[in-house]
C-alpha cells in the first residue's frame, strides 16, 4: 500500500497564513528531495471539515500516511481553525472518534504553539503513533537551527522554516531582545510514543480530598456573588420554579447551595466517584429534588427544551466545547440562559497589579475566616494524583475562551472575576437563549 507524507496549514487563523502556507511548501520540497519513493501532499485546510475531508481522500485512494505535519495555530487542546471570529477546535471526543490513514510507521508532527505540553501526547495515546510539539510558541524563522528575522530579507519566496524558542510570551520581553538578536537557541520537537496515563488522570483519585473542601461552594467568593443574583433574577421569570443542570458538578455542593432556588436539580459529571459523593449528600440533606448522573461523553441524557438554566461551575475547560454546546441547546428551554465561571491562564498586566494585590487579600481573609478549608485545600494541591489530574487536563488560555463564547452568542461579553499572577476566573452568561438553534460549524 502506497504511503505519503501529508502537509496541512491554515492561512485564515489569526495572522500569519502567507508564511503558514510559505513554511508549508518549503517543508513540501524539503520532503520531496528526502523521500523520493514518497508521494508529498501539501494543502490548505481552514476547518475541521477541510481536515477530514483531506484524511478521507487518502483512505479511499488506498493510501496511508508515512508522515503528518501541520503548521498553523493551535490551543492547549490542538489545532485551531476557521478564524478567530468563528473558531474551531477538535474536541478530545472528536479526535477519539477521528479514522486517520496511517501507514504501521507512521508518525503526527504539529508545528504549532504549545503543542508539546497536552496535544502531542494525547494524540500519541489516542491515535496510536508517535506524535511531536513544542513546548514553546512558535516563530517562522529563515533558518531552521536559529530564529532568524524574516523581515530582514524582502525576498517574499525565500524558504521559511517553524521554529521555537523562548520569547516574550513564555520568558518577556528579555527573552524577546535575544530572540531577534538571533542568540537564542531553537527547541528540538517533542516526540512522545503512544502510552497510558501514568496514573489516574480523572477526579476519582481526588474525589474525597476534593469534596472535603468545597463543602460550602460559598467559599468560592467571588463565583458565588455572581452565581447567585442571576438565579434570583431567573427565578421572577419562571414563576413554577428552575430547573438546573449542573454540567461538571463535582460533590454537588452547588445544587446543595441552590436548593432552596430549584423546582429540580441535574447532576452530571464525568467521575463516577464524584457521582456517589454528591448522591449522598442530597440524601443526607434530605434534599428529594436533587439528583447525579454520570457524564458519559458530550451527551446529555435529558429530554429536549427540558431545563431553564444550565451552569458550568469550574468545569468547563474539560468539556468537549461543539459537541456539549448541541447538547446544551438542545435540552435548553425557550428563555433559558447558560452560565459558564472557569479559570483559565493569563499572565497579568503590568497594569492589573493593584487588582492582583487586592484579590490576593480578600484570598487571604477568606482564609483567615475558614482555617480548616485553607488548610484542606493545600493539602489537596499538594496531593500527587491532583498533579497528574492537571498534567492530563489543563487549564485553557483566557483568549480561547473569549474568542469560543462571544462568537457562539455574538451579543454577550465575558467577564473578569478576578486576578491573578498567572491565572485568572472568567465568567459567562449567554443571555435567553431560542431553543435548537447553534452556531454553523463544518464539522460534524
Amino acid at each position: 500500500m502506497a504511503a505519503v507524507i501529508w502537509i496541512g496549514y491554515t492561512t485564515l487563523y489569526r495572522e500569519g497564513g502567507p508564511k503558514f502556507e510559505r513554511a508549508a511548501k518549503t517543508l513540501a520540497r524539503e520532503k520531496a528531495a528526502a523521500h523520493p519513493e514518497l508521494s508529498v501532499r501539501c494543502e490548505a485546510v481552514e476547518s475541521k471539515r477541510d481536515f477530514v475531508d483531506a484524511m478521507t481522500k487518502i483512505a479511499k485512494s488506498g493510501q496511508t500516511i508515512h508522515e503528518l505535519h501541520f503548521i498553523g495555530h493551535s490551543g492547549m487542546y490542538g489545532p485551531m481553525f476557521r478564524t478567530t471570529e468563528m473558531p474551531e477546535q477538535f474536541s478530545p471526543h472528536e479526535w477519539r472518534s477521528l479514522k486517520l490513514p496511517f501507514a504501521p510507521e507512521g508518525e503526527a508532527f504539529f508545528h504549532a504553539c504549545r503543542s508539546a505540553r497536552w496535544f502531542a501526547p494525547f494524540f500519541a495515546r489516542t491515535l496510536g503513533v508517535p506524535a511531536s510539539g513544542y513546548h514553546h510558541y512558535t516563530s517562522v524563522s529563515l533558518r531552521p537551527d536559529h530564529f532568524v528575522w524574516e523581515a530582514r530579507r524582502s525576498d517574499p519566496h525565500a524558504p521559511l522554516y517553524i521554529v521555537a524558542c523562548a520569547g516574550k510570551k513564555s520568558h518577556g520581553s528579555f527573552a524577546t531582545l535575544a530572540k531577534y538578536a538571533g542568540v537564542t537557541p531553537v527547541e528540538t520537537m517533542k516526540r512522545f510514543v503512544p502510552s497510558e496515563p501514568s496514573g489516574d488522570a480523572s477526579y476519582n483519585a481526588v474525589a474525597t480530598a476534593y469534596a472535603g473542601v468545597f463543602t460550602d461552594i460559598g467559599v468560592r467568593r467571588d463565583e458565588w456573588e455572581w452565581l447567585l443574583p442571576r438565579v434570583q433574577r431567573m427565578q421572577a421569570c419562571f414563576p413554577r420554579g428552575l430547573r438546573v443542570l449542573d454540567v461538571g458538578c463535582g460533590n454537588g455542593a452547588l445544587l446543595s447551595k441552590l436548593a432552596g432556588h430549584l423546582r429540580e436539580g441535574i447532576g452530571v459529571d464525568a467521575s463516577a466517584s464524584m457521582i456517589e459523593l454528591a448522591r449522598a449528600r442530597a440524601n443526607t440533606e434530605g434534599n428529594h429534588h436533587l439528583r447525579f448522573n454520570v457524564l458519559h461523553g458530550p451527551k446529555i441524557d435529558l429530554a429536549d427544551h427540558s431545563v431553564e438554566l444550565i451552569v458550568s461551575l469550574l468545569s468547563f475547560r474539560y468539556l468537549d466545547w461543539d459537541p456539549i454546546m448541541n447538547e446544551f441547546r438542545r435540552v435548553l428551554a425557550p428563555g433559558g440562559r447558560i452560565f459558564i465561571v472557569d479559570m483559565v491562564t493569563l499572565p497579568c498586566r503590568w497594569y492589573e497589579w493593584p487588582a492582583v494585590v487586592a484579590d490576593k487579600l480578600r484570598q487571604m481573609h477568606t482564609h483567615s475566616q475558614n482555617p480548616e478549608f485553607a488548610r484542606r485545600l493545600q493539602s489537596l494541591t499538594h496531593m500527587p494524583e491532583w498533579s497528574t489530574l492537571l498534567k492530563y487536563n489543563p487549564i485553557r488560555a483566557e483568549h480561547e475562551y473569549r474568542w469560543y463564547l462571544e462568537s457562539r452568542f455574538p451579543e454577550r461579553r465575558v467577564e473578569t472575576l478576578n486576578v491573578g499572577w498567572r491565572n485568572r476566573m472568567l465568567a459567562f452568561d449567554s443571555g435567553p437563549l431560542r431553543p435548537g438553534w447553534v452556531a454553523p460549524q463544518s464539522y460534524p
